[in-house]
């Protein structure tokens, strides 16, 4: 078979995008990753695309020697100067114009490129003309509701009678997919999922009510009128990347710049809310009100919680929270009062009766001693789920007992018995006849900045899951705050008192604290302190973090120097640094 004759490739050469003078020019912003070149850039639009472009649009254009994405933000007319033309539109709708503004906004409260924040918003192909569209002038409603036992109820009625699009938010997917069952027996037309690997659909139904997680603030639902969050003092709202944003910031913007109403539902409010509500910014809805005989007996210590778990026991199923699953988080040396630990340096965990693990290498065993002095026998200074069951299990012999935790998750109520959880693990369906609230202690003592409020938030919540008439028994001296707050079930009956205190010690939500973490800051950190006075920095000692704290009132200007900090910074090659602004805990 003879050899087939060989043949040169013909080599095409690369087109050359030259610069013209156009009748409409069009800003755009190249979707990149260099920080300093936050900035769009003017091209033309050539005649055969004006009818494809407008702002919002998604186009192609030459930058540097390839061809790059960007997104027209405005269209100028009569632009004198020679510019290179656009190549191409890839999507002519989108983002909307709000969009655009919530995405410019977002960026300069956290520090970052427009870009970054628009990768959040998913793109639409909707060909109408909501992008331009205006709510009728109305009062905008942003109001902060205790979860109660008929808030689920009254929800249902809300929506079933509302007209417009709604977004209901909820920390995590197990509780949105909840909500979306309960939902979907009465509404399931106008239901669109936004969790899970859900996407923005390119349709939405007549008057959509979208339940999602995070992301699902971003996203983009023609005319929508109001954004439902629930716990929105919970750290899933909080984005584990860079720029570090979290849902009530976002909400707080998008309400301002849509015009949306603004409801957020949670047994207890995040003390940033506090402050809105105190600066009459946000408004508290009327609680509902028990009469007197329908107020709920409260124990505590010193009494014991076995009374209170009889008298549920008689009417249904006792619900009891504990903080941790193991058997015990904290266990000493009987003898040296050392904590053991495992040969690679960590502590161990007594996950079960006589069995410890080390929860970084995966050791475990079930016969320990002391590591200083050999001793055998230990101490249990904390209580978890397993340990509680053990308990409880000789105390009730004759009682059913179920465990609800991330490892085995109850999600119906049964009907009667002992339900053991841990925060957040409780099953839905049912009333409880009886609370047991354990661990109080050692979850207000937590060295975090957020301890009191997750537990305010997640007893009162849990409260609203119970019958009106259940006894509960709260884990703390019926003195402290947090128990009289319980007793009078009013959540803002200790906030001022906390607010106050935030206030004199110089912490959120009266001062913006910003985490920079990089190499050779302290030029950044002497030229902070002479323009801005007011801010306090310190330095960790073990590594190049700077934290400061910054007065609510002075802190756009500051982020904005930060931020012009950082494209220095990028200009100039030298290394690149982290920004989180008003991270969860500290």
């Amino acid at each position: 078979m003879a050899a087939k004759p060989l043949k040169l490739k013909r080599e095409r050469a690369k087109t050359v995008v030259r610069a013209a003078r156009f009748t409409t020019s069009a800003l755009v912003l190249i979707d990149h990753d260099i920080a300093h070149l936050d900035q769009p850039f003017t091209y033309g639009l050539p005649e055969d695309l004006k009818g494809e472009v407008r702002i919002g649009s998604r186009v192609l254009v030459p930058f540097k020697s390839e061809e790059r994405e960007g997104i027209v933000l405005e269209l100028v007319e009569n632009q004198s100067s020679p510019s290179k033309p656009i190549v191409r539109v890839l999507n002519q709708n989108a983002f909307s114009q709000r969009s655009l503004k919530l995405a410019t906004e977002v960026a300069s409260r956290y520090a970052t490129s427009i870009v970054k924040i628009l990768r959040y918003i998913p793109e639409t192909q909707l060909k109408e003309d909501w992008h331009h569209a205006d709510l009728r002038e109305r009062r905008t409603e942003r109001v902060f509701e205790q979860i109660s036992s008929n808030t689920t109820k009254r929800l249902m009625e809300t929506l079933s009678s509302h007209s417009s699009a709604t977004l209901i938010l909820t920390p995590t997917e197990r509780e949105a997919a909840q909500l979306f069952a309960e939902l979907e027996q009465k509404i399931q037309s106008r239901l669109v999922k936004a969790f899970g690997r859900s996407k923005q659909p390119k349709i939405f139904p007549e008057a959509p009510i979208v339940i999602g997680t995070r992301a699902a603030i971003f996203w983009q639902i023609p005319y929508l009128s109001a954004v439902l969050i629930f716990h929105e003092n919970s750290e899933h709202y909080w984005s584990d990347r860079s720029p570090f944003w979290n849902v009530r910031d976002v909400a707080l913007i998008r309400s301002r710049i849509e015009g949306t109403d603004l409801h957020f539902y949670s047994g207890f409010p995040s003390m940033e809310l506090l402050r809105l509500l105190e600066l009459g910014y946000l408004k508290m809805a009327k609680p509902y009100r028990k009469s007197f005989f329908q107020r709920r007996k409260i124990r505590s210590k010193p009494e014991s919680y076995h009374q209170t778990i009889r008298d549920g026991l008689k009417n249904g199923v006792v619900a009891v929270q504990v903080a941790t699953k193991d058997y015990s988080a904290l266990v000493i040396c009987k003898t040296c009062r050392t904590r053991p630990t495992c040969q690679c340096g960590f502590q161990l965990k007594m996950v079960g009766k006589d069995l410890f693990a080390c929860v970084v290498c995966g050791f475990s065993t079930s016969e320990w001693k002391c590591n200083f002095c050999g001793g055998k026998e230990k101490l249990l200074l904390s209580r978890g789920a397993r340990r509680i069951e053990e308990e409880l299990g000789k105390a009730f012999p004759s009682t059913p007992i179920y465990l609800s935790t991330a490892d085995k998750e109850i999600e119906t109520a049964p009907k009667d018995g002992i339900v053991i959880s841990t925060p957040g693990m409780e099953p839905r369906g049912g009333k409880f006849s009886a609370l047991v609230l354990l661990d109080g202690e050692l979850q207000v003592n937590r060295p975090t900045l957020r301890a009191e409020e997750r537990l305010m938030d997640n007893w009162f919540s849990l409260l609203s899951s119970a019958r009106e008439d259940a006894p509960v028994f709260i884990d703390l001296n019926h003195n402290n705050p947090i128990t009289q707050a319980i007793t009078a079930e009013n959540p803002l009956r200790i906030a001022k008192s906390l607010l106050s205190e935030r206030k004199r010690v110089k912490l959120p939500p009266w001062y913006r604290i910003v985490i920079i973490e990089g190499e050779e800051l302290g030029a950044m950190q002497e030229q902070l302190k002479l323009q801005f006075p007011n801010i306090e920095v310190s330095k960790s000692k073990d590594s190049h973090k700077y934290v400061l704290r910054i007065p609510v009132e002075e802190s756009d200007q500051v982020i904005q120097g930060i931020h012009a900090f950082v494209k220095y910074r990028s200009a100039s090659r030298k290394a690149l640094v982290s920004v989180q602004i008003d991270p969860y805990d500290l």
